[in-house]
């Protein structure tokens, strides 16, 4: 029995997933399974997998696209190492990351899953010009590389996804307890966010593990973003809806595109909010959607009454600090829902 059970699922990869499939096969590490579910591609992925004649290479191929949170819980039911490594298919790796990771996890019993450092890297020209690609490398490679240690991650996973997860290894037994669930997108954050409240402690590797491709068909190039933000407050309802049951007075802090899709969702769900929160003074006064747009002060000092949730991704940190100096308690008096 293999003690390392790598897990990929793939919908039309057949431009990207040589390499990636390359980068596995050549890992220092050799005792491992490798399950590739293929998701209804209708491109060469499934011919391009099976050109591999390693045995160690176990490939189920669906008939249909059911998405990648079910493609991967198929796959899931049928590892049979020890651990789980998760592998995305236009992702490279180092060649040591399978062995790094085990003997991480081997050497510190107490750690459910360890994930690590990543790079995102373009896949053509025209993606290395593209202010997509810039904000990427700038702000977003930063804001999940500067999460390493436990305490960290423990409490940065409630604001966002701050694990990449084609970098993680984690126990077996454990990732079944919550497996991934079938939504359009999102299934990776869930997945972190569920063991992170029942207390399963993660970790990262201080260490760049993966070499992230963006591409055209990358998530954040496509429409699926509002896809994901919609997972989000299915992902946090929980913590949303106990914001609510604490105070009827309500706020959403950031008038941006993402505030307002979070009003959206909430009135879906029969919540609504009492207003909106922004530091631009130009937005003062005005109204979305009938809900007026508050300068911070004007609400923020009022503790016992109003809570905030966070809708500011680029915002998100410096928020945070300034409702923390000014005593509001994370889950208990605001959320941050991006």
């Amino acid at each position: 029995m293999p003690e390392i059970s790598v897990l990929m699922s793939v919908h039309n990869g057949g431009e990207f997933i040589n390499e990636s499939i390359e980068s596995i096969l050549n890992q220092t590490y050799q005792g491992f399974e490798f399950i590739i579910v293929d998701d209804g591609s209708t491109d060469d992925t499934v011919d391009i997998i099976k050109r591999y004649k390693d045995p160690r290479i176990k490939l189920y191929v669906l008939k249909e696209n059911v998405g990648v949170g079910a493609a991967l819980q198929y796959g899931l039911n049928k590892v049979s190492g020890k651990y789980v490594a998760k592998a995305d298919a236009d992702d490279i790796y180092i060649s040591t990351r399978l062995e790094e990771q085990k003997d991480f996890l081997d050497n510190n019993p107490d750690v459910a899953l360890i994930g690590g450092l990543i790079e995102y890297f373009p896949h053509n020209e025209n993606i290395a010009k593209s202010n997509r690609y810039r904000t990427l490398k700038s702000l977003r490679e930063k804001s999940l590389n500067n999460i390493v240690s436990s305490d960290d991650i423990r409490e940065h996973l409630y604001w966002y996804c701050c694990l990449t997860h084609s970098t993680i290894m984690v126990r077996t037994e454990i990732i079944s307890k919550v497996g991934y669930i079938d939504i359009p997108i999102g299934e990776d954050y869930n997945l972190f966010y569920q063991l992170n409240k029942q207390g399963f402690k993660m970790a990262k590797l201080n260490k760049i593990l993966a070499k992230v491709r963006v591409s055209s068909t990358s998530i954040t190039a496509t429409n699926k973003e509002i896809l994901y933000r919609k997972s989000l407050l299915l992902i946090k309802k929980d913590e949303i809806i106990e914001l609510f049951k604490n105070s009827n007075e309500v706020y959403i802090w950031g008038a941006g595109g993402m505030g307002k899709n979070l009003l959206y969702g909430l009135r879906e769900k029969g919540m609504d909010v009492k207003g909106f929160i922004d530091i631009d003074k130009k937005k003062h006064g005005k109204k979305i959607n009938g809900k007026i747009i508050y300068n911070p002060e004007k609400i923020v000092n009022n503790l016992l009454k109003n809570k905030i949730i966070v809708a500011s991704e680029p915002g998100r940190f410096e928020i945070v600090d300034y409702l923390k100096k000014r005593e509001y308690r994370h889950l208990k008096d605001f959320v941050v829902y991006a």
